[in-house]
């Protein structure tokens, strides 16, 4: 719930100027930045500092560092004036000749196989248009929906990592097992799996993908030789080498060849994935994001009526 009498007690204007302060760390260029004589600045710090109860920039030698809340305000700060700005912004239509930035959350995987396209598609239709890629970093549940809230137009994430979101399904995936394009190895046995040095990829908070999930409810101990952030950099350790490790098929399918890698059977068949691009429900109606939303669904249609026939 929004604290209006709070809201009332902040000019809303010193959330530029803060914003400014943070990021150039030095009075004289934050007032440059946006416009305004360093006694204008030099004022709005103050007024901040007793807002925050803060000194927010404190002098070390001949430069400024910022303090340890202020740190902590930044990232909000940016949301903010991102939110601010899309208010003032928004029109009953979305104008592909006009600048517009779409920002979306996404892995590196997704990233690599779908959002090419994506942003080929959105230059051809709205060659004015940016579209920034945010890695998900530690965001999970809440942290998420907060932030589609605020500042970010949609994530790509897999089913059961969020909900009470709208969502459009974007790709359907299977784990596999993988190993070196050259292993020898025709299927991997349940003592493979337990012997064999593993590449292991976590997410987030030291959490393993879905995948591995799998392999360990199984009862598998796999002895982790290499730990990995993301699924991008797991090829390179598997490549020339007997390590074994899950992914998706996707990613083998469309870069093995280049990574040097191949899928082979296991013992059992691991479960599906299906990412989704999630949005939250306020976006619903703003005409950028319904443009968004059918440039996505059109170029998932021309991928499924230009998918070759299996007969």
């Amino acid at each position: 719930m929004i604290d209006h009498a709070r809201l009332r007690r902040l000019d809303l204007n010193l959330l530029h100027s803060l914003d400014s302060l943070l990021r150039e760390r030095n009075v004289s260029r934050a007032a440059s930045s946006v416009g305004v004589s360093q006694p204008v600045m030099s004022a709005a710090l103050a007024r901040l500092r007793r807002h925050f109860d803060d000194e927010l920039l404190v002098r070390r030698g001949n430069t400024y560092e910022l303090t340890s809340l202020a740190r902590q305000l930044h990232p909000g700060v940016i949301d903010a004036l991102r939110a601010v700005d899309r208010v003032i912004a928004a029109k009953t239509r979305f104008d592909p000749s006009v600048e517009h930035e779409f920002t979306v959350v996404c892995g590196e995987v997704i990233a690599a196989i779908l959002l090419p396209r994506l942003c080929l598609a959105m230059q051809e239709a709205a060659p004015a248009s940016t579209l920034r890629v945010v890695e998900p970093g530690q965001l999970r549940g809440s942290d998420i929906a907060d932030h589609l809230a605020a500042s970010v137009d949609g994530v790509f994430l897999p089913h059961g990592w969020l909900s009470g979101l709208e969502s459009i399904d974007v790709l359907d995936d299977q784990w596999v097992f993988a190993v070196a394009a050259d292993d020898p190895t025709h299927r991997l046995t349940v003592e493979d799996l337990n012997e064999r040095p593993w590449v292991v990829a976590q997410v987030g908070d030291n959490t393993v993908a879905r995948g591995m999930q799998q392999i360990l409810s199984a009862g598998i101990r796999p002895r982790a030789e290499v730990i990995v952030s993301g699924s991008m950099s797991m090829p390179f350790f598997l490549r020339d080498s007997s390590r074994v490790a899950v992914m998706g098929r996707r990613l083998i399918t469309d870069m093995g060849d280049l990574f040097g890698i191949r899928e082979v059977p296991g013992p059992w068949e691991l479960d599906s994935l299906r990412t989704a691009f999630w949005w939250h429900p306020s976006r619903r109606e703003d005409p950028a994001h319904q443009w968004l939303r059918m440039l996505l669904e059109d170029m998932l249609a021309n991928d499924v009526t230009s998918a070759p026939s299996d007969d």
